[in-house]
């Protein structure tokens, strides 16, 4: 069965780039365009990472980690990989405990391996 990835983000046409390069390795995923579907997104597919934007529109990535903190133990530690553009991404991915951070514009080998290295550990901790 094919690992589950969340993509939050509010750029169609990155969303759309990510989504295709990661089912082509072999996972699973949905996309939220914000972080208040996302949330809705978490208690229904149950992803194993997410890859999160920070500044989107209705609920930021910060809101949304927030959010997902707040939930039951399993959705609390989906891992979450950062992916942004934003100047201050690598200490905002430090203060959300960001699994990893990818700034944008980003290198697609770099986000494969930053999703694996979050499974890796998420798999560790079971």
């Amino acid at each position: 069965m094919p690992e589950r990835v969340l993509v939050v983000e509010d750029d169609d046409a990155i969303a759309m780039v990510v989504e295709d390069l990661l089912q082509g390795e072999g996972f699973d995923v949905r996309r939220a365009a914000d972080g208040l579907a996302a949330l809705d997104e978490l208690r229904d597919y149950e992803p194993q990472v997410i890859v999160l934007d920070l500044m989107m529109p209705v609920l930021d990535g910060w809101g949304f980690r927030a959010e997902q903190l707040r939930l039951a133990p399993p959705l609390a530690q989906i891992p979450v990989v950062v992916m942004s553009g934003a100047r201050e991404a690598n200490t905002a991915g430090a203060d959300l405990r960001a699994a990893s951070v990818v700034v944008k514009p980003f290198d697609l080998d770099a986000l494969t391996a930053a999703i694996r290295d979050a499974l890796e550990v998420s798999r560790s901790a079971e």
